[in-house]
């Protein structure tokens, strides 16, 4: 019997409704549907509260060839994803350093291509990184927006120690001030986005167990 089916016999067995299944998941009942009709399969929670609301073993529902092939494809590709945010986590932290050699000019150095690697690496890890739910709680989601504002704040107040910064706006034209207060500007934000990755992305060199990891 396909997973499908048993997941509708199941149901029927315990004479629910797919709306009554749905509001116990905390899913749609289009999501309830989908996967009575095969053209999708719960995730491995769901799979898991299906089987104590039915009251059937997860070992049942999973004998399914096709849904542990799915699984196994999904793993994968969840795996590649890891890999990719860990790389991009890890060479964040590279660039964040060398963009304090940019922003303070140490010993002269210039390095022109800092801004434009940090938003390409911080555009990559924020789309393979795979846990922003945590986002989702408010308490959070506050400690995050009030940590990059301190931080911008701070690197603001740096400005004003830093010689080069100062020098420049001495001894430049109006134009020339403009140009470069905008791409101070614009190194700062990255920065500040990068300093948030370093301290709220850790988790993306963790192992996940759910996903099997290692």
């Amino acid at each position: 019997m396909e997973i499908s089916e048993k997941l509708k016999q199941c149901r029927m067995n315990k004479s629910l409704t797919q709306a009554q299944v749905a509001e116990t998941l905390h899913v749609s009942r289009k999501t309830i549907s989908g996967w009575e009709n095969g053209r999708s399969y719960p995730d491995v929670n769901s799979f898991v509260k299906l089987s104590d609301l039915y009251g059937v073993s997860l070992d049942l529902l999973l004998r399914d060839n096709r849904v542990l092939s799915y699984y196994k494809e999904q793993n994968e590709k969840s795996l590649q994803i890891h890999k990719v945010a860990k790389r991009a986590y890890i060479l964040n932290f590279i660039l964040w350093l060398l963009s304090y050699v940019e922003f303070f000019r140490i010993a002269g150095i210039h390095f022109l291509l800092i801004p434009a690697l940090l938003a390409i690496n911080i555009t990559i890890f924020m789309s393979y990184y795979d846990n922003w739910k945590k986002m989702r709680k408010h308490q959070y989601s506050i400690k995050v927006i009030l940590s990059f504002i301190l931080i911008f704040f701070v690197h603001v107040i740096l400005n004003f120690f830093n010689d080069s910064y100062i020098y420049s706006l001495a001894n430049n034209d109006i134009s020339s001030v403009g140009d470069f207060m905008m791409g101070r500007f614009t190194l700062i934000l990255l920065m500040d986005l990068s300093l948030l990755i370093v301290i709220f992305g850790r988790d993306a060199l963790k192992k996940s167990e759910s996903l099997g990891y290692y």
